[in-house]
């Protein structure tokens, strides 16, 4: 799996962008990298892009998008 993170200016900000629906292939298979430590059980699925620095992209979740990776 391919370890990705998000990109930030010089002060910290986030880079972001506003695509296109046509643009997006099909939909991705996200896990969070946990640190040491405990997550909150308090922590929804909608926050977790905000909260972890890092995510996995399963490129093995299905044939298709294995064809896709390579």
């Amino acid at each position: 799996m391919w370890v990705v993170e998000r990109e930030v200016t010089n002060d910290g900000r986030p880079i972001a962008s506003v695509i296109h629906l046509d643009t997006i292939i099909r939909a991705a298979h996200l896990l969070p990298v946990f640190k040491e430590g405990f997550v909150s059980k308090y922590l929804s699925f909608t926050d977790t892009l905000d909260k972890f620095q890092m995510v996995y992209v399963n490129k093995f979740v299905d044939h298709h998008v294995f064809e896709i990776a390579f």
